[in-house]
């Protein structure tokens, strides 16, 4: 099993944050342009049980993919799974901490495992992992331009 984490601290409500990324508007907005993010179906809101239909352009391929949200606990921790796509497995576990400073810590973290076949050449786990790195390096650039850093 393959794990990635990351984290940044930011400078809002942890309220705030959580309403950014557990909505497919504000997962829209964190997401690079290149990768062509279209929610095909999806709530205005996440809950626990939904089910979140999307579609993204990765190492040249288009995918659809879904995911359920398996846990839900606003506004703290949030944890969505796939349930169809191309990864052998996917869970990616989103944590929000208030700090005693009154900043709030968001850590992502994804545990995976890269596709078998042909497809597992293309989408390897070093390859997985750099594109989780350059992703997220937007996503907290969007995020301290969204909410400030702390």
């Amino acid at each position: 099993m393959e794990l990635f984490e990351t984290r940044i601290e930011l400078s809002c409500s942890i309220d705030d944050v959580f309403n950014l990324a557990a909505t497919p508007e504000g997962i829209l907005q964190l997401t690079p342009p290149e990768v062509q993010l279209a929610f095909k179906d999806a709530p205005d809101r996440y809950a626990l049980g939904t089910r979140v239909v999307f579609q993204v352009q990765a190492m040249g391929l288009i995918k659809e993919i879904a995911h359920e949200v398996t846990h839900f606990d606003d506004p703290t921790f949030f944890s969505e799974k796939q349930v169809d796509g191309p990864f052998k497995h996917w869970v990616h576990e989103h944590h929000f901490e208030q700090a005693a400073d009154g900043t709030v810590i968001a850590i992502d973290r994804i545990e995976f495992l890269p596709p078998g076949g042909i497809a597992g050449l293309l989408m390897n786990a070093a390859k997985i992992r750099e594109n989780l790195e350059d992703g997220f390096e937007y996503r907290h650039l969007q995020l301290e331009k969204l909410l400030g850093t702390a």
